[in-house]
C-alpha cells in the first residue's frame, strides 16, 4: 500500500495574548432563556433551573432540538409560566480555559496539566443523554471488545487498514475533523467531528497505539481511529513536539471558536 502524504493548513488566526477573567462560581438561577441554534438559526425559549446562565453561553436542551448546540441570546428572571409548556436547558459548556498554547500544524497545543480536559471538551459538543419517561431507570451498559493496534510508523501496512477508509481519514485530518486530542499518562482521548461527534479512546506508548476504540457503528478500523493515528504521526514529526509528553491539542478553528466565548486565563 502506498504511503499517505502529510497535510497542512495555511490559514491562521493571528497571534494573541488572552487576558484573565474571573471564574464564575455563581449558584444556579431560575430563568427563562432564549437560545439560538446554529444549525437553522431558530430562536426558542427554555426554562432553566440548573445553571447560572449568561448571554453567550453554549447549551444543550431537551425536546425536539435535543443534541443541537445552542447559544444563549437572552436571560430573564422575571416570569410566571406553566412549567408543562416549556422544555429545559440540560447542560452548559464549561467556559474556562487555562494554560499556555502554541501552534503545532493546525492544532493549538498545551503541555500544561490544567489544559482543556476531555470531560470539559465533551460539555461543548455532546449533549448528555436524557431518558424518556417510559424508559427503565437503569444505567447504560457499555460493552468493550478487543481494541485495535497500530504502529504509527507503518499505518498503511496494517492488515486491518482498508485503503478507501484510510483516504477518508486523511481528508478528516486535513479539514480539521480531529477537533480534540489529549494524552495523559499514556491514555488518550479524541473527539472527531463527523456525521455526529464521535469519541476515540486509545493507549499510546512511543510509536505504538493499542486499545483503540471508537463509539461509531463502523465494524472495522474506522476513519475516526485512523484519523487520530495519522494526526499523532504527523504531530510527532514536528520540531519541539514529542509524543512522550502529556499534551492537549485542539483544532485551531475549534479553539478560536471556543476562546471567543469562554472565561480564560491563557497565554499564546
Amino acid at each position: 500500500m502506498k504511503s499517505i502524504l502529510g497535510f497542512s493548513i495555511n490559514d491562521r488566526q493571528p497571534e494573541t495574548t488572552v487576558g484573565t477573567v474571573e471564574t464564575d462560581n455563581t449558584r444556579p438561577v431560575r430563568s427563562l432563556v432564549q437560545v439560538r441554534f446554529a444549525n437553522d438559526g431558530r430562536v426558542l425559549t427554555y426554562y432553566n433551573d440548573r445553571f447560572a446562565l449568561e448571554v453567550g453561553d453554549t447549551v444543550f436542551v431537551d425536546g425536539k432540538l435535543a443534541g443541537k448546540i445552542g447559544t444563549v441570546e437572552k436571560v430573564t428572571t422575571k416570569f410566571k409560566i406553566n412549567l408543562a409548556d416549556y422544555k429545559r436547558v440540560i447542560s452548559k459548556a464549561d467556559r474556562e480555559i487555562h494554560g499556555t498554547y502554541t501552534e503545532v500544524m493546525d492544532k493549538m497545543v498545551s503541555f500544561d496539566a490544567e489544559a482543556f480536559s476531555p470531560d470539559q471538551f465533551r460539555t461543548w459538543v455532546i449533549a448528555p443523554r436524557v431518558k424518556d419517561d417510559d424508559e427503565e431507570d437503569e444505567d447504560d451498559v457499555v460493552i468493550v471488545g478487543d481494541g485495535y493496534e497500530l504502529d504509527l510508523t507503518e499505518i498503511e501496512k496494517s492488515d486491518d487498514v482498508n485503503y478507501s477508509v484510510l483516504q477518508r481519514a486523511v481528508d478528516y485530518c486535513a479539514n480539521g475533523s480531529v477537533a480534540y486530542l489529549c494524552v495523559r499518562d499514556g491514555v488518550g482521548t479524541a473527539f472527531i467531528n463527523g456525521t455526529t461527534w464521535y469519541e476515540v479512546n486509545f493507549a499510546l506508548n512511543g510509536d505504538s497505539l493499542t486499545e483503540m476504540y471508537c463509539d461509531c457503528p463502523y465494524p472495522g478500523l474506522c476513519k475516526h481511529l485512523l484519523a487520530v493515528a495519522i494526526t499523532l504521526r504527523e504531530m510527532g514529526k514536528q520540531d519541539g513536539f514529542s509524543l512522550d509528553r502529556d499534551f492537549v491539542a485542539i483544532d485551531y478553528r475549534q479553539f478560536w471558536s471556543m476562546v471567543s466565548r469562554v472565561k480564560k486565563s491563557i497565554t499564546l
